[in-house]
């Protein structure tokens, strides 16, 4: 063996490690400090600023009215949960179905839903009243069995729900066509 076979290093021998440098990040020290500055203007008008009204925000912000609109807020919001997650599931499935009828309608209605802003869908439900006045059962063309006031059949509370309930089941339904989708 001559001497330069002994000296070299063998082919399966390790690299040497690599030395690490951290990265220097001025630009969020920068960022940090700006961000302190605000958020202590903002601390500072909070408890300093005589125009926020916090003694009138204190008295009414447990008043009857504002109780009750909670109330109603969490009602509407767990109803719409509920009818958006039901009706979401049904829309799924629709989507998914190979027969055309089906998953085209579900399509639309999901595009429709997901397309609007639930202001307006919320408006749409609301002026509903004023567009059709009565909602009549029978024949149609000929003669009326029942017919109903739209106003004590969609009053307000039932117009909200529908809107945000409808809308829910637009997103939820892709959601959950996703995750079969991905199973």
């Amino acid at each position: 063996m001559s001497a330069d076979q002994s000296t070299t290093t063998p082919a399966t021998s390790r690299p040497e490690p690599i030395q690490a440098v951290p990265v220097r990040h001025p630009g969020r020290w920068v960022g940090i400090a700006i961000i302190a500055v605000f958020a202590a203007m903002l601390v500072h008008s909070l408890l300093t600023n005589p125009n926020w009204g916090w003694g009138l925000i204190g008295q009414w912000i447990f008043s009857p009215p504002i109780l009750k609109g909670v109330g109603v807020t969490l009602l509407l919001t767990f109803l719409a949960m509920v009818i958006g997650l039901a009706l979401g599931v049904l829309l799924a499935i629709m989507r998914l179905s190979p027969n055309p009828v089906m998953s085209g309608s579900a399509w639309i209605f999901v595009w429709v839903f997901r397309g609007t802003p639930v202001y307006v869908q919320l408006f749409l439900w609301g002026a509903l009243i004023a567009l059709d006045q009565t909602r009549a059962i029978g024949i149609p063309c000929g003669p009326e069995c029942f017919t109903f006031s739209t106003k004590t059949l969609i009053p307000a509370f039932v117009a909200a729900l529908l809107g945000l309930g409808l809308n829910e089941a637009a997103y939820m339904s892709e959601i959950v066509r996703a995750g079969i989708l991905s199973v």
